[in-house]
């Protein structure tokens, strides 16, 4: 079974899906840089990231069960949540 990708890879991953998405240049993006709350990225365009997500942690994510503006707010903030939801057998991708 494949092992996860180490939190370096799904940064690097997510910078660059976040990057698409972002207002302004994206260069500077670090894990704590707030990404809806400093209007980067609108919170509407953070759904776009939801599917990538969900490849990570192999399971759904029920949007409507948490802050989406507050638990998505930053890189770091979304790889949290990826380490607190992955299942042991998640592949990511």
């Amino acid at each position: 079974m494949p092992a996860h990708p180490d939190r370096g890879v799904l940064r690097e991953q997510l910078r660059a899906l976040i990057a698409e998405f972002a207002r302004h240049e994206s260069s500077a993006i670090d894990d704590d840089t707030p990404l809806i709350s400093s209007a980067l990225v609108e919170s509407m365009a953070l759904l776009n990231v939801a599917p990538w997500v969900e490849g990570h942690i192999a399971a759904t994510v029920e949007i409507t069960s948490f802050d989406l503006a507050a638990e998505w707010d930053s890189i770091g903030k979304i790889l949290d949540f990826i380490e607190k939801y992955r299942l042991p057998s998640a592949s990511g991708r």
